[in-house]
């Protein structure tokens, strides 16, 4: 009798369909790729089976994968609950364990995000939260990164638009990146200086402008004496540039040494965003 009874119970134990669940991960809340939970089977495909999160059963997965990795972004205890294979049910075992960290917050801060072609210099300041070890900085230029807390960056002198972004790393090695757009925009102004003195001494011989963001082909200078002669007049901004060593030199238009005097001033032009300028003055002609 001892013999028949241990030949009915020695294939059972032999042939018993099992699923094992197992694993331990960690992943950053803001993670692209889950964490994975592994199910192991011992039996015939497909496999089905109700797995739990910290007793609260999910749907049914059935299978044909051996190992099935549950891919997840759901932090706590993962148990099974049922299985059974293409014959019948089984015996579950085993635990995995999904944990989720807080993932950190990058802010970038700027005073101004829109920067002048004359001073075209931005402060850049982590207002990031979290416990935060690293920082990397790039300001969308195609210069070197800086990995500073804060960073000021020297932009070039000309109109552009770019997209600075900052990566930040907490002290759980999760991360976080942000962007931010900076335009370094035209800017119009025009230097006029009040008097010169054209006695051929080396020394402000020249009446002379400098500028930035006008149109040129809008430009008309134009000057009068106290009885409002027209004395001089130009068309063409270059031809009176002081960084071109250019500029009107107290003549008049018949090419006459103009004399000493007060003599006002009309210029035109339109800057660089097409708004129209008229301004009036006076120059005082020194010999």
């Amino acid at each position: 009798m001892k013999n028949v009874l241990l030949c009915l119970i020695f294939p059972f134990v032999i042939n018993a369909q099992t699923a094992v669940i197992s694993g331990n991960d960690t992943i950053c809340d803001n993670a692209q790729d889950g964490a994975e939970v592994s199910v192991s089977f011992n039996g015939i495909s497909p496999f089905t089976f109700v797995h739990a999160i910290n007793g609260v059963n999910h749907a049914s997965i059935t299978t044909t994968v051996n190992p099935h990795i549950i891919t997840t972004f759901l932090p706590g205890t993962y148990t099974l609950t049922s299985f059974s294979d293409a014959t019948s049910f089984g015996l579950v075992s085993g635990s995995g364990l999904v944990t989720v960290l807080a993932s950190p917050t990058a802010i970038i801060h700027l005073q101004s995000d829109t920067l002048s072609i004359i001073y075209p210099v931005a402060n850049f300041v982590s207002q990031s939260i979290g416990n935060i070890v690293s920082w990397s900085w790039n300001f969308g230029d195609n210069t070197t990164n800086a990995s500073s807390q804060n960073s000021t960056h020297n932009y070039q002198d000309s109109s552009a638009i770019y997209s600075a972004s900052l990566i930040v790393v907490d002290d759980q090695g999760c991360a976080d990146t942000t962007t931010r757009t900076v335009w370094v925009r035209d800017e119009f102004w025009i230097y006029i200086p009040n008097s010169f003195t054209p006695d051929l001494d080396g020394i402000n011989d020249n009446f002379c402008i400098e500028y930035n963001g006008i149109r040129e082909n809008t430009f008309l200078f134009k000057v009068f004496n106290s009885q409002g002669d027209l004395m001089f007049e130009s068309a063409n901004p270059l031809e009176l540039k002081c960084s071109l060593g250019f500029g009107w030199n107290g003549k008049s238009l018949e090419n006459i040494d103009l004399p000493l005097d007060i003599y006002a001033y009309e210029i035109y032009f339109q800057d660089f965003e097409g708004w129209k300028h008229q301004e009036y003055g006076t120059i005082n002609l020194v010999r």
